[in-house]
């Protein structure tokens, strides 16, 4: 997305310098606990339970707090009350405070910096609510600065996989933003596709895969289909979620040797290094052409898990593959053993 990476501050990205210096005392990526919690709750990804003490502030008492510390300047301290305000409004939507931030980012004299950092603060939140006042901002007139950062924030918001996973609420809004005839601006697709891909919710990919074969029906300028078209093919690789993994499969079966959504989908399933990604190009080496090798060479080149590769050792056996599949395949396989064997030869020489 041209132009967007460039303008990221250092106050844009006060959530992420959060999330690095580990997961707090919460147990979730980026939120320190609150006051008053003296323990890390042993169950993965919960919620802390508060030990007996002060009530805990409310949603709108830490959004006030958040907002004098962002007038006030006190950029050490945003970061905590910010990550503690997102865990609140995941768990529990609050519209005035949506609206109180939209009331801040729509005040021509308040700074961009301080502006970066609620836009930060609402694509690091991650919820339908935040992305619908994100999407909503990209309709209307802004400066290009501020412009820019809302796409920037949009293209993140499947990022953040908060409690540990993948999102899909996110996507029936990035669908429909995506379809919107209005949507004609390169960088608000690109945003738009991206963030489709990163959250993989099924349906969006499968979006994704019909604009890059040209399949959906439109009444869109050719320009405009072009554009969606380049963006999809570039955004569908970035797809991680293994809910999308079926529909990438069916898409590589699908498709022709060569064609774009072929393209896509394989490096996508390529790219996840899972069992279950590899598995599906598996299904399709059985009865691919031979004019498929070249890909299929490709593809087991990427995957960099030495389990994800399970799949293709298995398939050395199977008798309706073309020789030239077949010759990826062993070799491919080969390799696999060659690489379980040193890595034997390694573990018995470290235990001696």
């Amino acid at each position: 997305m041209p132009g967007i990476d460039g303008l990221q501050t250092q106050h844009a990205s006060f959530i992420r310098q959060q999330t690095q210096l580990g997961t707090g005392r919460s147990g979730n990526p980026g939120v320190a606990a609150p006051l008053g919690w003296q323990k890390r709750n042993p169950v993965h990804n919960a919620v802390p339970t508060p030990v007996k003490g002060p009530q805990q502030p409310s949603a709108m008492q830490r959004w006030q707090a958040l907002e004098t510390l962002l007038f006030q300047s006190e950029f050490q301290q945003i970061p905590i009350m910010a990550a503690l305000l997102a865990e609140d409004l995941r768990l529990h939507p609050d519209p005035d405070i949506y609206q109180n931030i939209n009331g801040l980012l729509m005040q021509p004299e308040l700074s961009l910096a301080i502006k970066a950092i609620l836009l930060d603060f609402l694509s690091e939140t991650a919820t339908p609510e935040a992305l619908s006042q994100l999407l909503d901002l990209a309709k209307q007139e802004l400066q290009s600065s501020l412009y820019i950062l809302v796409l920037q924030a949009i293209s993140r918001i499947g990022d953040n996989r908060w409690h540990g996973q993948f999102h899909e609420e996110l996507s029936p809004a990035l669908e429909a933003a995506w379809t919107d005839p209005e949507a004609t601006d390169p960088a608000l697709l690109a945003a738009l596709g991206k963030a489709i891909a990163v959250v993989g919710a099924p349906q969006g990919v499968g979006q994704l895969l019909l604009t890059v074969s040209g399949s959906t029906k439109n009444t869109e300028p050719e320009a405009t289909n072009r554009i969606k078209q380049e963006v999809a093919f570039k955004a569908v690789p970035q797809v991680r979620n293994p809910a999308a993994i079926k529909v990438l499969g069916a898409s590589l079966k699908q498709e022709p040797v060569g064609a774009p959504a072929f393209e896509a989908s394989g490096n996508a399933l390529a790219a996840m290094s899972s069992v279950a990604a590899t598995q599906q190009i598996a299904d399709w080496a059985k009865d691919a052409p031979p004019e498929g090798a070249r890909n299929l060479e490709v593809w087991l080149g990427k995957i960099d898990d030495e389990q994800a590769l399970a799949p293709i050792s298995a398939a050395q056996n199977q008798s309706t593959q073309s020789p030239e599949i077949k010759m990826v395949i062993h070799k491919a396989a080969a390799n696999r053993d060659n690489l379980n064997g040193a890595l034997s030869a390694a573990s018995v020489i470290e235990k001696n």
